[in-house]
């Protein structure tokens, strides 16, 4: 169960519908918002009768997928939420949920027929920022930018964007020299 500040107490289904309910108004209103939510469990935390729980959560989060289909992707038929083994190491095992991941995904953006326009020279910035690890200051953020041939509003812009999909954290106002490029 979750608690919230007001003292609600919210079941995992209900909190999943409303945050279903939230991204699809916020949605309808024109704001940018997460056009797809993935739901996953510990796997390796499931214990005994771990079959039988994910099942009983499935059948549960079934009935949320049918009202919000368009937000809420599945795994499979009969399966909505991602079960993980959260600790398995760097190999076979995490590039198969990483790969079950990335086809989930791409189905159902291509379902919404969404196009998103990102400049070549963006994803060239990401994958260099990425490959920098952990804590980026700006200035390192701006002379790779001029490497590429961009701007500083450019990469102000990159950085934004990065923060909204979620493959970065920026925070301009309260720590405006750092940028976090990993989430791990």
């Amino acid at each position: 169960l979750y608690t919230l500040p007001d003292q609600l107490t919210l079941t995992n289904r209900e909190f999943i519908e409303r945050a279903c309910q939230i991204a699809e108004a916020k949605a309808m209103s024109g704001k940018i918002v997460p056009k797809v939510m993935i739901v996953g469990t510990h796997k390796d935390k499931l214990g005994i009768n771990g079959k039988a729980r994910l099942k009983k959560i499935n059948e549960e989060l079934r009935k949320v997928h049918q009202k919000y289909d368009r937000v809420l992707i599945c795994k499979s038929e009969d399966e909505v939420i991602f079960a993980v083994n959260a600790m398995a190491p760097v190999g076979e095992e995490r590039q198969q949920y990483t790969e079950e991941l990335q086809d989930c995904i791409l189905k159902a953006v291509e379902k919404t027929g969404e196009v998103i326009d990102v400049p070549l020279k963006w994803l060239a910035f990401h994958l260099d920022l990425d490959k920098k690890g952990g804590i980026v200051r700006k200035s390192e953020c701006y002379k790779t930018g001029e490497i590429l041939g961009m701007g500083k509003s450019d990469v102000d812009e990159a950085l934004k964007y990065f923060d909204k999909v979620g493959l970065l954290l920026h925070y301009p106002d309260d720590v405006p020299d750092l940028v976090f490029t990993k989430m791990d």
